[in-house]
């Protein structure tokens, strides 16, 4: 839906492409190149991550419209006009830089033009385990690692659990306080009236 508004509002939304998706591991570095259509090489080239409406406001890394890498904080971007295609490099790569961003270039008049991107972050998989240190009558195929361990409870979890707790102690004593007014002997109540019948 987004895609044919842009393709009909927005003429020429199709000069900016790029991958639709690129993969990167937690620590390590991530490179994305973006191409654009003859005739916007002096345009000012940027990366950003879309909020309302999956529109830019923010700019994480901007070009000034020449080849000159510009380098804000982790990230870094450059244009090539031969190729007329821009670069971003990501270093440091955290998980929460996993989601979706747009690579495009700013238009003097008009809305600017973008590509969307998904970067999918996952966690770096440790080899430094040799199998000549591993026993193989000891080892669990199905679990290698943790499977003694009992999983910790999250802070929310705990909470459930003492919520539940504190909700079958009170349903308990309540049936313990209703049997015991039924049971016991009360004036004027049931077995206080069979006790003067009785006595009659």
């Amino acid at each position: 839906m987004r895609i044919f508004l842009v393709w009909t509002l927005f003429p020429g939304g199709w000069a900016v492409t790029g991958p639709v998706q690129v993969a990167a591991e937690q620590g390590g570095s991530l490179a994305v190149s973006c191409s654009y259509e003859p005739g916007y090489k002096l345009y000012t080239k940027y990366w950003c991550r879309p909020s309302f409406l999956w529109f830019c406001f923010t700019y994480i890394a901007q070009t000034n419209g020449s080849e000159v890498t510009v380098t804000q904080g982790r990230v870094s971007i450059s244009d090539n006009h031969t190729a007329r295609s821009f670069t971003v490099t990501l270093g440091g790569v955290t998980p929460r830089d996993a989601g979706w961003y747009s690579c495009g270039l700013k238009r003097r008049v008009l809305f600017n033009m973008w590509h969307d991107t998904e970067v999918t972050v996952s966690a770096v998989v440790s080899t430094t385990t040799k199998g000549s240190d591993m026993n193989p009558l000891a080892t669990n195929f199905l679990c290698p690692t943790g499977c003694g361990e009992l999983p910790a409870l999250s802070q929310f979890g705990v909470t459930l659990l003492l919520l539940f707790l504190s909700v079958k102690v009170a349903v308990a004593l309540a049936l313990a306080c209703w049997a015991a007014w039924m049971y016991c002997p009360q004036p004027g109540g049931m077995f206080g009236a069979q006790r003067v019948l009785g006595q009659g």
